[in-house]
């Protein structure tokens, strides 16, 4: 009898998250923070869709994602060719990292808004005065 969940396929598996995790915090990290607006400067004088890759959060994750996958070289189902199994790694770990990605971006929405919000409260006390 075949197995269907067998260790090296749980290994995979937590790899994928792993990574999922780190690339969605290293492509959100990139993208959107101030410490990488030189970076992200330069990517625009360099051309426009490096600009727009260090400017997507969606799209650097991709890379990311490729350059964890072709390190780690998880493979969650086997289907006999290497590179199919990555493939199916590579895009069941970017997918992961969209609802990674998702997640913060709203709690980066919260925060912003939360920020606004007391902003506009302080001058409307200090306007009160």
């Amino acid at each position: 009898m075949q197995q269907v969940i067998v260790l090296p396929a749980i290994q995979s598996l937590w790899t994928c998250i792993v990574l999922s995790f780190a690339a969605a915090s290293i492509s959100f990290t990139i993208t959107q923070t101030e410490l990488f607006v030189p970076v992200r400067n330069l990517a625009n004088k360099i051309g426009h869709m490096t600009g727009y890759l260090f400017h997507c959060f969606y799209c650097m994750s991709h890379w990311v994602v490729l350059a964890g996958v072709i390190i780690y070289r998880p493979v969650i189902i086997r289907s006999g060719n290497i590179f199919i199994d990555l493939v199916i790694s590579t895009f069941f770990t970017i997918t992961l990292t969209t609802f990674t990605n998702g997640l913060m971006f709203r709690s980066f929405i919260n925060a912003m808004a939360k920020k606004m919000k007391e902003k506009e409260l302080k001058e409307t006390m200090s306007n009160n005065k």
